[in-house]
């Protein structure tokens, strides 16, 4: 008799301990699971935050290229504006050399002031 009681006894904490272990089983599934959908939701912010910073950092390499684009174009169009005629051979122009070196200057200092504003805007994030 007294084995019959040890034995339901022991069917029974048996049976007890399976369904809490069964219950702390389920209870970390569910954590695993929160941590997943956690973790699938901050790699996706950080792939939007790449992208963003990517289409950012191309914008301003877009703006910065066609500043430059301008500098030169401001360089051509002045030297453009200063030529003089050759004497003697139509269709011939010559620019005077402090022109040339004026131009040189300002479209320094325009590739200058580009590249200033692509850093500043760069380093800011703005």
């Amino acid at each position: 008799m007294v084995k019959k009681i040890v034995a339901v006894l022991l069917i029974l904490l048996t049976g007890g301990a399976w369904l809490y272990l069964d219950y702390q089983n389920k209870q970390e599934q569910i954590a695993a699971a929160e941590m997943r959908k956690a973790m699938d939701q901050m790699r996706a912010q950080a792939q939007a935050r790449a992208a963003a910073k990517a289409k950012f950092e191309a914008q301003l390499l877009s703006d910065l290229t066609a500043c430059k684009a301008t500098a030169d174009k401001g360089k051509e169009d002045f030297l453009t504006a200063h030529q003089q005629p050759v004497k003697r051979k139509p269709g011939q122009f010559t620019i005077p050399q402090a022109d040339i070196d004026e131009a040189a200057k300002t479209q320094e200092a325009a590739n200058s002031a580009c590249q200033l504003t692509y850093d500043t805007h760069l380093k800011s994030g703005s």
